[in-house]
C-alpha cells in the first residue's frame, strides 16, 4: 500500500485547509480591509483632504511625505457619482479608483487629464451615459476614489493645496 493510500484523510485535510486559506487570503481579506478602510475615511460621496503626511501617518498604506492625498469612498447603491478636480498645472497628479475589494479598476493622471477631469462612476454605464460624460463603471457598489497630488516644489505647496481642494465627488444630480 502506497503511502497516498495509506494517508488520503490527512491529504484531503490538507487539500481543504489550502484551499480555505486561499479563499480567505484572496477574497475575504480584501473586502474586510477596504469596509474598514471606508467605515474611517469620512462620510460617502464627499471628499476628505487630508493633512500632509508625516511618520505618523497610515490613513493611507506607506503614505508618501511628498505626495498630497485626497479620498472620497462612495456608495452607489443609490446611483452614480460624479467626481470633478482641477489638476495642478506643473506636477505629478493622479486619481485612481479602488472597488470593495481594494482592486484598482481605473487611473488617470496629469499627462490624460490635461488640465481637470469630470467623470462619473456607476454600476453600470447606461445608468450615467444620458449626462454626456465619461462614465466608469465600478465592479462594486461600494469603493474608494483616492487624488495624489506631488509637492515638486516647497515654495508652490500652497498653491497646489489650493488647486486639490477643488476636488468634489457627490451624488450625480438627474
Amino acid at each position: 500500500m502506497t503511502a497516498l493510500a495509506r494517508n488520503w484523510p490527512w491529504f484531503l485535510l490538507a487539500l481543504a485547509v489550502a484551499a480555505t486559506t486561499h479563499l480567505v487570503s484572496i477574497r475575504i481579506i480584501p473586502h474586510l480591509v477596504m469596509a474598514r478602510v471606508l467605515d474611517r475615511v469620512g462620510p460617502m460621496d464627499a471628499v476628505r483632504h487630508g493633512r500632509r503626511p508625516d511618520e505618523n501617518s497610515r490613513a493611507v498604506v506607506r503614505p508618501s511625505p511628498d505626495l498630497l492625498y485626497s479620498t472620497c469612498p462612495y456608495d452607489l447603491s443609490a446611483g452614480p457619482v460624479r467626481v470633478t478636480a482641477p489638476v495642478p498645472p506643473g506636477t505629478y497628479w493622479s486619481v485612481s479608483a479602488f472597488d470593495a475589494d481594494t482592486d484598482n479598476f481605473f487611473v488617470e493622471n496629469d499627462r490624460q487629464a490635461a488640465d481637470r477631469v469630470d467623470f462619473v462612476i456607476a454600476r453600470h454605464a447606461a445608468a450615467a451615459r444620458a449626462h454626456g460624460l465619461p462614465v466608469v463603471v465600478s465592479p462594486t457598489n461600494r469603493g474608494l476614489i483616492l487624488f495624489r497630488t506631488l509637492i515638486d516644489d516647497e515654495k508652490r505647496l500652497g498653491e497646489i493645496d489650493r488647486v486639490r481642494r477643488q476636488a468634489a465627488c457627490g451624488r450625480l444630480k438627474r
